[in-house]
């Protein structure tokens, strides 16, 4: 059995999480890259750290681009991180089945070449939205959408903590929402099994700080499921104001907001949010994560909003 991504894992390295959709940018496949197993890439979505994300179509397949996001290691040598890191999105992925979550399609993390096959997401993440939204200064994403696009996300995170899994990156780059609105929650690279070592932070500091829950900061801080909340409440305050909740520049400051600043008001921000959404998003982000709502309690909370929102 591959090594525990927790034995492994190297602060400065982490895949990325682009999305697997035809909006993110590629560039062409060079000649060592044509066949990956039975794989044919055809673009190269993301090469970042340990991880490369292609499309891809099968060899038999010689004309389309393929309907296939593949994600190997970076290069052909035997790299035990990537090993481990692909290994445990396919642990997480047998267990835990959801539409709102991504799933794992074929995989062969005992090869020279590990890779994971899933299904190509048309659409644009979360991020693409917020990096959008930016450049037009006068325009947010609707409420209603948000809300729509975290309560999918959340439905996804009910599946995970109840079957014992953590997602443990929740972030906007994270989450591809259809041209339809279906929002998909992806890569499960960093995914931890709850109440064992690799929710256990020691010697393993947060990777992004900006949407860590202030109990990660703890000296012997653990992952627990009201992790995942807390970063779904940042996300949440991102995007429907287009700025995070706490912005220090230093990493000691930032983590020091986390475990004593109050967040900002929503409504200062997002005026048309309704006093029910700001408090919704300040119980998510409470400080002690026994206030947090659960995932389950959270996607009844959201779809009250969205309707609410909807009908205002």
């Amino acid at each position: 059995m591959p090594p525990t991504i927790a034995s492994l894992r190297k602060p400065a390295e982490r895949p990325s999480a682009r999305a697997f959709s035809p909006n993110a940018s590629a560039t062409p496949i060079g000649p060592a890259e044509c066949v990956i197993g039975p794989w044919r890439p055809t673009k190269l979505i993301s090469r970042t750290g340990q991880i490369a994300i292609y499309r891809a179509a099968p060899l038999e397949d010689r004309i389309s681009p393929g309907c296939y996001a593949l994600k190997t290691s970076t290069d052909r040598s035997d790299d035990r991180l990537a090993r481990a890191m692909l290994h445990q999105e396919v642990l997480a992925a047998t267990e835990v089945s959801h539409p709102n979550l991504a799933s794992v399609l074929a995989a062969d993390c005992k090869s020279d070449r590990p890779c994971v096959v899933l299904p190509y997401l048309e659409g644009a993440s979360l991020r693409q939205l917020i990096n959008r939204t930016a450049r037009r200064a006068t325009a947010m994403l609707p409420i209603s959408y948000v809300l729509s696009a975290v309560r999918q996300s959340a439905s996804a995170f009910a599946a995970m903590h109840d079957a014992g899994w953590l997602h443990g990156q929740v972030r906007p780059e994270h989450v591809v929402v259809s041209p339809q609105g279906h929002a998909t929650l992806i890569d499960l690279t960093h995914a931890r099994k709850m109440e064992t070592e690799e929710a256990d932070l020691r010697g393993a500091p947060c990777h992004a700080t900006a949407y860590a829950a202030p109990e990660l900061f703890a000296a012997r801080g653990r992952y627990l499921a009201a992790c995942d909340i807390y970063a779904l409440g940042i996300m949440l305050f991102e995007l429907l104001t287009g700025r995070l909740p706490f912005t220090a520049t230093d990493p000691r400051r930032l983590a020091a907001a986390h475990r004593t600043e109050v967040p900002p008001g929503l409504r200062h921000y997002r005026p048309d949010a309704s006093q029910n959404v700001s408090e919704l998003m300040r119980r998510m982000l409470a400080k002690e994560p026994l206030r947090r709502p659960s995932a389950t309690q959270l996607v009844r909370w959201l779809a009250e909003l969205e309707i609410e929102s909807l009908s205002a």
